[in-house]
């Protein structure tokens, strides 16, 4: 198991790091032809957006299982340590239920906007809109693994989960 996560976020990785080079490269030659040719090329623009979208949805997932998101901790850090990770296992278990629904509405959204197609690319709409539906499946796995490492932790305060934990939570 320990594997498939490590490749998960080996794939999430250069996943986000080929999406960024790529979106730099559109970028690039959308600056390029309108100052050096005179020329703008549309769909670039949205190509850039849509680069951008997949990122951040992407990379939202990795911010989550690094536990590197914006975070209130005032509470938890005032807690003892197994108070602590009773918050710690409720929350990671609230957002995971409320990612399948996002996933849920997420792919109905999807569905619907695969009537509509974009403006100078000519793909279908639901292709930018399937990223929410992504990058929430993506983050409803995180969560539910920060929220096992947690339950390990309650159960086992000295288990030899501390690779995972120490991967997962750093």
């Amino acid at each position: 198991m320990y594997k498939i996560i490590t490749k998960m976020e080996l794939v999430e990785k250069y996943l986000s790091i080929f999406l960024f080079l790529l979106m730099l490269s559109v970028i690039t030659i959308q600056i390029m032809s309108r100052y050096f040719f005179s020329f703008a090329i549309p769909w670039t623009e949205e190509l850039s957006r849509w680069l951008y979208i997949y990122i951040v949805f992407v990379g939202a997932s990795e911010a989550i299982s690094r536990r590197d998101h914006i975070a209130v901790d005032i509470v938890p850090n005032r807690l003892g340590n197994k108070s602590g990770l009773i918050l710690d296992v409720l929350i990671h278990g609230l957002f995971a239920v409320v990612s399948l629904i996002i996933v849920h509405h997420g792919y109905i959204f999807a569905e619907r906007m695969d009537r509509l197609g974009s403006i100078t690319m000519d793909v279908q709409m639901s292709a930018l809109y399937g990223a929410v539906p992504l990058g929430f499946i993506l983050a409803f796995i995180k969560s539910s693994l920060n929220a096992a490492i947690s339950i390990s932790k309650l159960i086992q305060p000295q288990s030899g989960n501390a690779t995972v934990t120490s991967h997962l939570c750093k």
